[in-house]
């Protein structure tokens, strides 16, 4: 199963499709979110959504535990 993600590139403020699978980890540096990618030649590519928004806005949102 596959899960696309559409963020915002950082610096061209174009959409990117993202295969989530193969986003190995998701942080924040500064007002910049970071997606690592998983694989050989994995790449980092940083969007404008934070990952609470890419979050909420893929999965739904979460109700406190």
């Amino acid at each position: 199963m596959r899960f696309w993600i559409e963020c915002t590139r950082h610096e061209t403020n174009k959409p990117v499709h993202i295969n989530i699978a193969l986003v190995g980890s998701m942080w924040h540096d500064g007002e910049r979110t970071i997606l690592a990618f998983v694989g050989g030649d994995a790449e980092r590519v940083e969007v404008t959504q934070t990952p609470e928004q890419i979050m909420t806005m893929h999965l739904g949102p979460t109700g406190a535990a």
